[in-house]
C-alpha cells in the first residue's frame, strides 16, 4: 500500500506542476517585445514589462487592470496616464494582438485601433484592421 502511494505521488505531482505552470503563463502573454504598426503605417517596437511599456525607446508607466475573456477573445484592460486601453488577442495565436482605445468604458472591445501588434513578424495595420475589427 505504501509503495502504491509513492507511485501515485510521483505520477500526480508532475501533472499538477504542468497544469500550474500552464495557468501561470497566460498572464504573461502581453509582456515582451512586440513589432507594431500605427494607422499612419509607422513601424514601432513596443515592449511590455510588468508595469512599464516602452514605445520606440520612450518609457511609460502603465497599470494592468484586468485580463478578461469573451468567447475565444482574450483581452487585457490597461491604464496609462488616466487613459484606458485594451490589448486584444483576437484568436488563439498569442503572438497576434491589436491595441485599441475604447470609445466607452462600458465596451472594452470597440474603439479606435492604435496598433497592430505581432511578436514574430512586422504586422500590417490595414490588414489587421480589416481582419480583426468588430
Amino acid at each position: 500500500m505504501n509503495k502504491m502511494k509513492k507511485i501515485l505521488t510521483y505520477i500526480t505531482l508532475p501533472v499538477f506542476l504542468v497544469i500550474l505552470t500552464a495557468c501561470g503563463n497566460s498572464s504573461d502573454a502581453l509582456q515582451g517585445e512586440w513589432k507594431a504598426q500605427t494607422g499612419a503605417q509607422k513601424n514601432v517596437v513596443l515592449k511590455f514589462d510588468k508595469d512599464k511599456v516602452t514605445v520606440d525607446g520612450k518609457e511609460y508607466d502603465y497599470k494592468q487592470k484586468s485580463v478578461e475573456k469573451k468567447g475565444d477573445i482574450t483581452y487585457y484592460k490597461i491604464e496609462q496616464n488616466g487613459e484606458n486601453y485594451t490589448v486584444i488577442f483576437p484568436d488563439k495565436d498569442k503572438n497576434i494582438a491589436v491595441m485599441i482605445q475604447p470609445y466607452s468604458s462600458k465596451d472594452d472591445l470597440n474603439g479606435t485601433m492604435l496598433y497592430a501588434m505581432n511578436k514574430k513578424e512586422q504586422p500590417n495595420y490595414s490588414e489587421y484592421s480589416k481582419k480583426y475589427s468588430q
